[in-house]
């Protein structure tokens, strides 16, 4: 129930003198008590209303109105009215709103049995100020983070608007129509309601000195017209985070930053790209006995490893793992010793294809469906480096007089006739053994010599009269192999045999970006995936 304020449009006053021209008997009923005949009604108000600016047609400026009621005091903040603010914080309680165009507040909230005297203390119109349905303006700083765009309007009959652009920059509301550009900072609103024209509203709606026919327009048989909804050009605000960056410095980045854009962000998903849709669980075995299987709740997995309660890793020669069906198995020589009961089983599984489209809203779309089912909370998709087929080898083989202290890929000083015959007997290199790695060879005498890296040192020492075979030690294979059959004769003292090895890898730049902030843990961790595929023999 709404009640609303009396208004008096005029009180005249005026004396009649009453005369009797003829004998009549007067007959006069009363009461002696005064409760006889009387009743109380008590009524639920949910909303009062009130005109502040009866009389007058003009526009209230926003921010101006301040009255009371009872005890009362409201003030307008953007078309919304706020109770009892506090001078020490600013803050007070959302009371209702008002209607700048009409001087109409609705008061939802009030103090209740208390005096509904209302008592206005100050407010300021105009009748300068035009209103607007349309507002268009460009944030000083760019780029704007997604999302975070805020405009607040104090409209002239439906107090506060207060609108958010959704990821696409899009502001889509019953009374605010807009697109935001959060590279740019360029933001453009309009302001009406869709209204359909029937025969009951036509009349009313032609009546407006806005009207013009060309704004009708038909859709799904039925006749629209955009009806203004105006807005308090000075209530306007907004609120939104911008992006500030900082010159990226080449030297601690450690490449050339003159192609990255501004923010030093690229693109990571492209059109006929590869993308990889990956989950990651975790699994806790029911049991630790040496030699039992347990199966996973997912098959077709592409990696595993197991850790203890203390998240220590178990070895990777303790237990074996079926990737087809999901199981791990406990070798039979397993031991908890060192080992926290439960073990829990840390496995991933994958889907690989190439990538149809990218959408802006970062939707990604494959040429071919998924392969498995996938929990939004324990999923990404990220895009794959492609480092196709990869072969260990060898170059920049030559021979010097001596080591000159410089890892220079041609010959210095003087040349010497020695020579190692690599066109018939090759340095022979693995892709399991090899690493890359310049190396010197260094002879110490006629025929015994010693082999040095650039990064590695010395590893060995060797002689003509046998074949050299380095190990690498990580992974038990020789780092290059040089048949004794291709050492010509006539070394001496100090001649050198230069080479590089290439190894079967790939280089890659890892950057990693940590925003500034306190730092949350004491530590942290991140690790690389490698994926490969290979010829199996059947």
């Amino acid at each position: 129930m709404t009640f609303y304020s009396p208004q008096t449009s005029s009180i005249v006053g005026s004396e009649t003198t009453l005369k009797a021209f003829h004998t009549v008997d007067i007959k006069v009923q009363y009461r002696d008590t005064s409760g006889s005949n009387s009743a109380t009604h008590t009524f639920t108000a949910d909303k009062l209303k009130v005109d502040l600016s009866s009389g007058f047609d003009e526009q209230i400026l926003t921010g101006s109105a301040r009255f009371k009621v009872g005890l009362d005091t409201f003030l307008d903040r953007s078309g919304l009215l706020y109770r009892n603010v506090d001078p020490a914080t600013n803050s007070g309680i959302q009371s209702g709103l008002i209607q700048y165009g009409t001087g109409v507040v609705e008061i939802d909230s009030w103090t209740p049995n208390a005096d509904n005297s209302i008592q206005l203390q100050s407010l300021t119109t105009t009748t300068d100020l035009l209103p607007i349905n349309k507002i268009a303006f460009r944030t000083p700083v760019i780029p704007l983070r997604v999302q975070s765009l805020t405009v607040v309007v104090g409209t002239l009959e439906h107090g506060q608007l207060t609108l958010n652009a959704d990821e696409n920059g899009v502001i889509e509301t019953s009374r605010a129509h807009g697109q935001v550009n959060w590279d740019n900072g360029f933001v453009q609103i309009y302001f009406h309601t869709k209204t359909e024209i029937t025969a009951a509203n036509r009349t009313e709606i032609e009546a407006h000195n806005w009207y013009d026919p060309l704004l009708e327009y038909e859709e799904a048989s039925k006749t629209y017209i955009n009806v203004p909804v105006w807005v308090d050009s000075s209530s306007v605000r907004y609120n939104a985070i911008a992006y500030t960056y900082l010159p990226i410095d080449s030297e601690l980045l450690g490449l050339s930053a003159t192609r990255l854009p501004i923010d030093g962000r690229v693109p990571i998903f492209r059109v006929g790209g590869i993308g990889i849709v990956s989950s990651t669980k975790s699994q806790e075995l029911p049991s630790a006995i040496a030699g039992t299987t347990y199966d996973l709740n997912d098959q077709r997995i592409a990696w595993c490893e197991i850790e203890d309660a203390n998240g220590v890793k178990v070895g990777y020669d303790l237990y074996t793992i079926n990737y087809d069906y999901g199981r791990v198995t406990l070798g039979g020589d397993f031991t908890l010793v060192g080992l926290v009961e439960p073990l829990t089983a840390k496995y991933r599984y994958q889907d690989m294809g190439q990538i149809r489209d990218v959408q802006i809203n970062g939707q990604v779309t494959f040429t071919k469906p998924l392969t498995h089912n996938y929990d939004s909370d324990n999923t990404i998709v990220g895009s794959a480096l492609v480092i196709n087929d990869m072969q260990a080898r060898y170059t920049r083989k030559f021979v010097q007089q001596a080591w000159s202290n410089q890892w220079l890929d041609e010959p210095t000083g003087t040349l010497i006739s020695a020579n190692y015959n690599d066109a018939l007997y090759p340095i022979q290199v693995t892709n399991k053994g090899a690493i890359q790695e310049h190396w010197y060879i260094q002879f110490t005498d006629g025929t015994n010599f010693k082999c040095v890296g650039e990064y590695t040192g010395q590893i060995a020492t060797g002689t003509i009269n046998t074949d050299f075979s380095p190990i690498n030690p990580v992974t038990g294979a020789p780092y290059f192999v040089i048949k004794k059959e291709g050492w010509g004769s006539g070394w001496a003292n100090g001649n050198v045999l230069r080479f590089n090895t290439i190894a079967c890898n790939f280089p890659v730049w890892v950057i990693r970006t940590v925003k500034q902030s306190e730092p949350a843990v004491i530590s942290d961790s991140f690790q690389i995936m490698l994926r490969g595929d290979i010829d199996r023999v059947v």
